[in-house]
């Protein structure tokens, strides 16, 4: 082979040699192949580990920066990197569920910690809205009973008021019902007016109607002193006089239609004069009626008063007993309500040592929220 390389084609190889070459290179062969195969089984092996380690070192940095979502592939091999694994999942797994139970308990305890803070100021509203009201109270019953005092005094000319009213009262009722009688004879007579117009309707209307037959009386006997006219003219000279006389008829009948004219305008206007007074008395009847009906009322509204003034009078001494009562009553409202007063500044104080406290554990639950509020959980 050497020979060969060098350039000498002629040189040859026994036949025996060349058999224990190529058993030789068969071994060679066979021995490079099993170093190959354990070399590339040694780089995956590598490889593997180093895949494994370096999804635990990215975790673990995960975890490191707050960032708890990272999951682990667990293998079943029982080398170390396999069993770091399964330790380092377990630890995430933990934390997951111990962050997790801290901030839920932080939200319960900021959510509480705000209730209670909400009621404490609720509370403290209360109290102070109850002192107030207490000075108030206070200031009311001390004028409660000076106006008490006052009503006391006031309850005689009060009784002597109603009894003047009541006297007055009386002596208006006799007015009203005096009233009433006059009224009910004015409604009386407007009745008998109302009675004579109508009368003096139906005269006019028959005059009216008499009226009406002269015009055709008239509208005749014009119609006949026509007729009478033509004959004469027909009977020559010797109707000259009857035409005359038709003429002279004529003339009359246009009269007594001119008369019967005037005579039912004059009619006409005095049955509208009638219509429009006999309205006017319909008109001033109602109103009549209803001042009859009014003063009637009030008459009856003020014997009411009457009776109402009547039975104050013995609420009125009632009246000042109670005075009396509420003028006690008030003196021992005002002593309770000093020792309301006290009680309120009492709880006043005991309520702002409870916000202190409270803010104080509001503080603590937020530095808690703070410190997990980062930290990133699996869902």
């Amino acid at each position: 082979m050497r020979r060969g390389a060098d350039g000498d084609l002629d040189s040859r190889v026994r036949e025996d040699q060349l058999r224990e070459f190529s058993l030789l290179g068969q071994a060679f062969n066979r021995m490079t192949r099993k170093m190959k195969e354990n070399l590339e089984r040694e780089r995956q092996a590598a490889e593997d580990l180093t895949g494994k380690v370096e999804l635990i070192q990215e975790v673990v940095e995960m975890a490191a920066q707050g960032d708890l979502t990272g999951q682990l592939m667990i293998y079943r091999d029982d080398d170390i990197i396999s069993e770091l694994a399964r330790g380092v999942q377990g630890m995430l797994d933990s934390l997951n569920g111990l962050v997790a139970r801290i901030q839920q308990a932080g939200i319960q305890v900021t959510s509480s910690v705000t209730e209670i803070a909400a009621t404490a100021k609720q509370q403290e509203a209360t109290v102070s809205e109850q002192a107030a009201t207490t000075n108030e109270i206070r200031a009311t019953v001390t004028q409660i009973s000076a106006t008490s005092n006052e009503l006391v005094s006031t309850m005689h000319e009060v009784t002597d008021v109603a009894l003047k009213t009541s006297e007055q009262a009386n002596a208006g009722r006799s007015s009203l019902t005096r009233m009433e009688e006059t009224m009910r004879h004015m409604l009386e007579a407007t009745n008998t007016i109302n009675s004579k117009l109508a009368v003096l309707s139906e005269k006019a209307a028959n005059i009216n109607t008499v009226v009406t037959t002269i015009n055709k009386v008239s509208d005749q006997t014009n119609l006949l002193s026509l007729n009478a006219a033509i004959e004469a003219e027909k009977a020559g000279e010797y109707g000259v006089g009857f035409a005359v006389v038709a003429t002279e008829i004529r003339r009359l009948a246009d009269q007594t239609a001119v008369a019967t004219w005037d005579i039912e305008q004059m009619v006409k206007e005095m049955q509208s004069a009638v219509s429009a007074g006999v309205m006017g008395m319909e008109k001033f009847s109602t109103e009549v009626r209803t001042g009859v009906d009014d003063v009637r009322n009030v008459s009856s509204q003020l014997g009411r008063i009457i009776e109402e003034v009547e039975n104050l009078i013995p609420r009125y001494e009632e009246v000042h007993e109670g005075m009396q009562s509420q003028a006690q009553g008030a003196n021992q409202i005002n002593d309770a309500m000093v020792q309301l007063a006290e009680s309120s500044q009492q709880t006043a104080e005991s309520l702002r040592q409870s916000n202190g406290a409270i803010q104080q554990l509001n503080e603590a639950a937020r530095r808690l929220q703070e410190g997990v509020s980062h930290i990133r959980l699996n869902a």
